[in-house]
């Protein structure tokens, strides 16, 4: 009878404690200990919408941004981080006065990372070592380390070494997850106005960070680089084995490309991360080439292959060493309304990052009638900087006349937009770009005259959509047509 009694005061007061607790929080005071403490963590400007919290569903952040403090550098175009936060935690752990996060959802999540600031980020602790995602004693991405056979002295079994790993690797701690709902992640330069650069579009996804092993997954809508995409949805498992959390290996089809990738982070310590991926030698074709100067771009390949990996600390750009390599023969390019093969003979791309810097060491496709030589490099800030050599024979070089003038990217007509490489036979022209990612800029005109690449890019495509409209309709070329594709 006392027990029912004490029941409704009880829940009355426990009711009121909710609602007074949750007032507190509403006020400025209580969030701005909530953001000094955000700020010593992470050296940026936080600012919290709205916080409350039941026992229930935990507590909630709403319109959470945080900016960088240096403002004056120009290093903000917009909001560092804005998004949703739900917090579950492991209540019994508050009394002991710990506060222990069971479980963080982000929901509606900007981030927007500028590369002026990734420039910025601190090295390593130990310059001059090369990081590694998996170091001595820790397990690769795809499988265990292969075992190191016993010392001088002694036996050890492979149940012995097995165990010995098990050992070595770190509590499993209570379960901890992060959940992705709609979040957009991307990485842009100041110096474009905060345009372009590369995003990953509705990424979602479940990932274990902490407690037993444990399986989890990722996936997005997309990638996009320089405002153009890149690729489809994408999705992929993950699995947490302490201390890393590995992208599962995986092969999957894009654009008709098998690919085959795997990855892992280290979650204790320094962050670090190893990404691989590789096509196996074989044939190719891809119906539509990703960002294509136009739509119907088809590629084919008698063989190709292609492998590429990088690594370092997640949180220093400098420490980070990639190397790309790309090789493929019987190349043959076409467009579905023309028809037309181009063929090459042999392709290759070779790439590295070093430094922060990302470097195209050599790039070619070949043929006798048609070649195209390259090479360039990207700085960490943004700054973009290369060159094209064009060389080709008579008839092509008139084609490619006919077609830079029509695209009007010479400034008006001219003969030839290519000139002599030492013979008459071939001829040949260098395109210098310099800039940035959002606004380089090439130059194409008669006497040297820069455009931009966006410019170049949207003349291009202009001129092959009225191409193929007149195509389709039967117009007969001008005079000065015919006479510029002799």
């Amino acid at each position: 009878m006392i027990t029912r009694w004490l029941v409704v005061p009880l829940s009355v007061l426990s009711l009121g404690l909710l609602i007074v607790s949750n007032l507190v929080l509403q006020t400025r005071v209580v969030r701005n200990w909530f953001e000094h403490k955000l700020e010593r963590r992470s050296g940026c400007e936080w600012n919290i919408g709205s916080l409350s919290w039941t026992p229930w569903t935990g507590i909630q952040m709403r319109d959470v941004t945080a900016e960088l403090r240096n403002q004056e550098a120009g290093m903000t175009v917009r909001s560092l981080c804005r998004a949703d936060v739900d917090v579950q935690v492991y209540w019994d752990a508050l009394p002991k006065g710990m506060f222990e996060p069971r479980e963080v959802r982000i929901r509606r999540g900007t981030i927007a990372i500028p590369m002026e600031l990734l420039a910025l980020l601190p090295g390593e602790e130990a310059p001059g070592k090369e990081p590694t995602a998996s170091p001595e004693g820790s397990p690769e991405p795809g499988g265990e380390k292969s075992e190191v056979g016993p010392k001088p002295g002694g036996k050890k079994s492979g149940s012995q070494s097995a165990r010995g790993r098990e050992q070595d690797r770190p509590p499993a701690g209570r379960p901890f997850m992060v959940i992705l709902d709609r979040c957009e992640i991307g990485v842009y330069s100041n110096k474009g106005k905060g345009k372009g650069g590369f995003a990953l579009h509705n990424l979602r996804g479940e990932l274990p960070l902490q407690g037993e092993d444990a399986p989890g997954w990722i996936e997005c809508d997309g990638f996009t680089l320089g405002g153009r995409v890149l690729s489809g949805a994408w999705r992929n498992r993950v699995e947490w084995h302490r201390p890393f959390l590995r992208l599962a290996p995986t092969e999957f089809e894009w654009e008709g490309l098998s690919v085959r990738s795997e990855g892992s982070i280290r979650m204790r310590g320094t962050p670090r991360f190893l990404v691989k991926i590789e096509v196996p030698v074989g044939p190719m074709r891809m119906n539509r080439v990703p960002m294509a100067l136009w739509s119907g771009m088809g590629v084919e390949a008698g063989r190709v292959h292609m492998r590429g990996s990088l690594r370092g600390t997640l949180t220093s750009l400098n420490s980070w060493r990639g190397d790309l390599e790309v090789e493929a023969s019987g190349l043959g390019l076409t467009h579905a309304v023309w028809g037309d093969k181009v063929a090459f003979e042999h392709g290759k791309l070779t790439a590295s990052m070093r430094g922060g810097t990302f470097q195209v060491i050599d790039g070619r496709l070949h043929s006798e009638q048609l070649s195209f030589l390259g090479n360039g490099m990207i700085v960490p800030d943004g700054r973009v900087r290369g060159v094209l050599r064009v060389v080709a024979d008579h008839d092509r070089a008139a084609a490619i006349t006919r077609f830079a003038v029509g695209a009007m990217l010479t400034g008006g007509w001219t003969r030839s937009w290519l000139v002599p490489l030492v013979t008459s036979d071939r001829h040949y022209r260098d395109l210098q770009l310099q800039g940035t990612l959002d606004r380089a800029v090439v130059d194409v005109g008669r006497k040297g005259e820069d455009m931009e690449v966006s410019q170049v890019w949207n003349r291009m495509i202009a001129f092959v959509k009225n191409e193929t409209e007149e195509t389709e309709r039967g117009v007969v070329p001008t005079h000065q047509d015919q006479f510029l594709s002799q």
